[in-house]
C-alpha cells in the first residue's frame, strides 16, 4: 500500500510531464505562460507556432518580444506568421527543427537562435526588417531545402556553413549581396535570382560544391564554382554581369544556357566533354568568341547559338543529335560546320547564318550561308531563276534583253 501511495502520484506526474511535451496537433504560444509550457521540455514532440494575435507586452514603440528557453529539439516544425508586433524571437537553446517558416513579419529585425544546427525546412518569406540571422557558433550545418525571399538581409551569415543541402532558393532580398556556401552537392534544385537590387549584383561562391542536380543563376556580378564536376540537369545563367565564366573541372551537364548575360566576354569550361540536353547561348551582346569548349565531344540535345559572334569553336564535336543553329549579327566562317552537317555529325535540322540583321534562336533561319553571307545576293536570285526564264516564252533574247 506504501508502494501504492508514493509510486502512482509520480506515474502521475510523468504522464502528465510527457503530455506537455508532446502534441498530435499544435502548440500555439500566445503568451508567456505558454512559452513556459514549451520551456518545460527540452525535446517537444510535436509543432509549434506563434499566434498571430500576441498577449504579450509591447513596448514604447508598440513592439513585442517572445523568448522561448530550454527546449532543445522540435520534432515538427515552428512557425510564426503575420505576428505584425513582434520585433524579436529568441530560442536560445533549441538545436533542431523539423521545418521553420517565418513569414510576413514586417518589424521583426532580431532573429536569435544561438544552438541551431540542423532544420529540415526553413521558409523565410517576407521579412523586411530582419539584416541579420544569429544562429551562433558553425551556424546551421544540415538541412534539406532553403528558401529566403523578400528579406532585408545583408548576409547569410548563420546558413554559409551547410554541408548538406537539397534545395537552396535564395531570391529577391533587395540588401543581399555575397553568397558562400561550403557545400559539396545540391541534390535537387539551386536558385538564385534578383537579390542585391542597389549594388553592382549578388557575388557567389560555392568552392566545394562538386555535383548539382539544377542550378539556375540570375542577376549576379560573380559566380566561383572551382570545384564542380557534374550538373545532372540544366546549369542556366541569365542576366548576370559578369564578363567571364569559369568552370575548371565541369566534365558534364544535363543542359547548359547562357542568356541575356550583357557583360560576358569569355566562357570558359576546358574539361567539358558531353551536353545531355539543350546548349544555348544567346543575346550576350558582348561574346564576340566562343572558343573555350575544346573538349566539348557530344551534345545531346539542341545547339542553339544566337549572337554578335565573329569566331565560334568546337574542335572536338563529334555529335549533336538534335538541331543545329548558329546565327551571328557579324561576318563568321560555316565551313567546318557544313562539314559536320554533311558528314552527319549533325543529325538535326542544320542552320548556320552571318550578317544577320536579327539573329535569332532555333526555327527562325534555314541553311548555310557559307562565307558567312546571311543573305543571298540579288544576282543570286536572278540567276536561280535562269532555267525558268530561258524555258518560257521570253527566250534567251528576251531574258539578255531583262539583264542588260
Amino acid at each position: 500500500m506504501a508502494f501504492a501511495h508514493y509510486i502512482l502520484p509520480a506515474l502521475a506526474l510523468a504522464g502528465t510531464a510527457f503530455a506537455q511535451c508532446s502534441n498530435s496537433g499544435t502548440l500555439t504560444i500566445a503568451s508567456s505562460a505558454d512559452a513556459s509550457q514549451l520551456a518545460s521540455c527540452t525535446t517537444y514532440s510535436g509543432s509549434v507556432a506563434i499566434e498571430t494575435g500576441l498577449a504579450y507586452p509591447k513596448d514604447n514603440n508598440g513592439r513585442q518580444q517572445v523568448e522561448v528557453t530550454n527546449v532543445r529539439t522540435i520534432t515538427g516544425n515552428l512557425t510564426v506568421t503575420s505576428a505584425i508586433s513582434l520585433s524579436r524571437l529568441t530560442f536560445g537553446s533549441l538545436e533542431s527543427i523539423g521545418g521553420f517558416e517565418l513569414g510576413d513579419l514586417t518589424v521583426l529585425s532580431e532573429l536569435s537562435m544561438p544552438q541551431l544546427t540542423e532544420v529540415s525546412q526553413l521558409n523565410f518569406t517576407a521579412l523586411p526588417a530582419l539584416q541579420t540571422l544569429d544562429f551562433g557558433g558553425r551556424g546551421l550545418t544540415r538541412a534539406e531545402s532553403i528558401l529566403i525571399t523578400n528579406t532585408g538581409l545583408s548576409s547569410l551569415t548563420g546558413i554559409n556553413n551547410l554541408q548538406q543541402v537539397d534545395t537552396f532558393n535564395i531570391n529577391n532580398n533587395e540588401a543581399l549581396q555575397n553568397i558562400s556556401l561550403q557545400v559539396t552537392s545540391i541534390t535537387n534544385a539551386l536558385r538564385i535570382e534578383a537579390n542585391d537590387r542597389y549594388q553592382s549584383g549578388l557575388t557567389t561562391s560555392f568552392p566545394l560544391l562538386e555535383t548539382a542536380t539544377n542550378m539556375t543563376f540570375r542577376n549576379c556580378s560573380s559566380i566561383s564554382l572551382p570545384a564542380l564536376n557534374n550538373v545532372t540537369e540544366d546549369l542556366g545563367f541569365y542576366g548576370n554581369t559578369f564578363e567571364t565564366f569559369v568552370a575548371p573541372n565541369l566534365t558534364s551537364a544535363g543542359g547548359l544556357i547562357f542568356v541575356d548575360n550583357t557583360q560576358l566576354t569569355n566562357i570558359s569550361l576546358p574539361q567539358l566533354t558531353s551536353i545531355n540536353a539543350t546548349f544555348q547561348i544567346a543575346n550576350n551582346t558582348e561574346l564576340k568568341q566562343v572558343n573555350g569548349f575544346t573538349e566539348l565531344s557530344v551534345v545531346k540535345g539542341a545547339l542553339d547559338f544566337s549572337g554578335n559572334f565573329t569566331e565560334v569553336q568546337l574542335p572536338a564535336l563529334t555529335q549533336v543529335q538534335g538541331a543545329f543553329n548558329l546565327q551571328s549579327s557579324a561576318r563568321i566562317d560555316c565551313t567546318a560546320f557544313d562539314e559536320l552537317s554533311s558528314t552527319n555529325v549533325i543529325r538535326g535540322k542544320y542552320t548556320c547564318l552571318g550578317m544577320r540583321a536579327r539573329p535569332g534562336g532555333e526555327g527562325t533561319g534555314s541553311g548555310s550561308s557559307g562565307d558567312g553571307e546571311g543573305e543571298e545576293s540579288s544576282a543570286s536570285q536572278i540567276f536561280a531563276n535562269l532555267p525558268a526564264v530561258v524555258g518560257g516564252s521570253l527566250g534567251l533574247a528576251g531574258f539578255l534583253q531583262m539583264i542588260l
